[in-house]
């Protein structure tokens, strides 16, 4: 009895653990960043469940404002973890190196149905790749498909798999670009297709190495930029990231499986990102006994868009202030260099008005003044 007892609790279906491949796949989880305030009133970044939820999160697990839809997301230094309830078809997420272009770039997708056996076909030298590896062999991969021939290659005839190593196997490989975006608003953000990919391994389960940031299967999604501020954003996938029974990807409201989606459709996963915000890095706002000879610094939380640097003015008890000129340092940070030191004991304002946009053009939600005073 006792066996029986065992036998049966290892092959209960409903455990957390099981994949759920009945139905389409299903986005059960997404973990990013967020950037909210703490209880010492501190700005703080940490990665949470900004959609779906885990019997063994606790609240600090969950955006600031508590479960829904996050406001809160951090825009720089993203990495998505989407983790679904099965396993995709990988062929349709990442693509494998070849010795060379072949279109637009040295990689090329495995088509549905090849094998080791037909990746190291086209992995062979050089010297025998065209009979080992012709175009007409059903599953041949790293075809070169240009017009104008791949370097020495024709089109049509094989380049290669990348494989220094002459294992039989690709070398490396890399996400593809286009299945799998991220949108906010109507711009598409860039995605970094090194970094990337996906993890076909894994489940529900939280392991004591890796915590919630190893559940899977997960798509892992690195942007290749900021995201926008102060935007609703969500996913995309292409049509062809589907299961293995051909269902495309989809996103139950809270990332309830039981409550089921419509393929293709993943309208439920939202979320909004910080506005854009500046502060003073030089000094802090009101501070007195500010050396008169430094330039000001202001830094945001998010790269900015160049042309709009005029938005930052100085005044001197509400007049005009002294004259300055403004540079960009880095992508995030002003640097006000002042044409002679400033007055002794003096206080000035700097004021940023919303005419200073981020990189896509998404604007200051609201003037933003710091004072400081000058030493002796």
């Amino acid at each position: 009895m006792a066996v029986s007892l065992l036998a049966s609790a290892c092959t209960d279906l409903d455990s957390a653990t099981n994949l759920n491949p009945e139905g389409p796949p299903m986005i059960e989880q997404v973990r990013f960043k967020e950037t909210a305030t703490n209880a010492n009133g501190i700005l703080v970044e940490r990665t949470i469940f900004g959609f779906g939820q885990h019997p063994l999160a606790g609240t600090t697990d969950y955006p600031a404002a508590g479960q829904g839809q996050m406001a809160t997301a951090s825009v720089t230094g993203q990495k998505f973890r989407i983790v679904m309830d099965e396993l995709l078809v990988g062929n349709n997420l990442e693509e494998i190196a070849c010795r060379g272009p072949v279109d637009d770039d040295a990689y090329d997708t495995v088509p549905l149905g090849a094998t080791p056996d037909d990746i190291a076909k086209c992995s062979v030298a050089k010297d025998v790749l065209p009979a080992s590896c012709p175009a007409s062999m059903a599953h041949a991969v790293c075809i070169c498909k240009l017009d104008g021939g791949c370097g020495d290659v024709q089109k049509g005839q094989p380049v290669g798999v990348a494989d220094v190593n002459q294992d039989g196997a690709a070398d490396d490989t890399h996400f593809l670009k286009g299945s799998v975006g991220i949108r906010c608003g109507t711009f598409d953000v860039p995605i970094k297709v090194d970094e990337s990919y996906w993890n076909p391994s894994g489940d529900q389960n939280k392991p004591a190495m890796g915590g919630f940031d190893v559940l899977g299967p997960a798509i892992v999604l690195v942007p290749d930029a900021a995201l926008p501020t102060n935007l609703e954003c969500g996913l995309t996938f292409s049509p062809n990231v589907v299961d293995k029974q051909g269902n495309q990807v989809c996103a139950p409201v809270d990332g309830d499986v039981n409550k089921g989606c419509t393929p293709g459709n993943v309208d439920a996963f939202k979320f909004k990102t910080i506005p854009l915000r500046v502060v003073a890095q030089t000094f802090a706002d009101g501070q007195t006994g500010v050396d008169r000879n430094q330039p000001v610094i202001l830094g945001a939380n998010a790269p900015l868009a160049a042309a709009t640097l005029s938005a930052v003015t100085v005044t001197q008890g509400g007049a005009p202030g002294p004259a300055f000129t403004v540079t960009q340092m880095s992508a995030n940070s002003i640097k006000l260099t002042f044409a002679a030191p400033l007055a002794a004991m003096t206080t000035y304002e700097v004021h940023v008005s919303t005419a200073l946009t981020d990189m896509y053009g998404q604007a200051l939600p609201q003037m933003t003044t710091f004072t400081f005073t000058t030493g002796a």
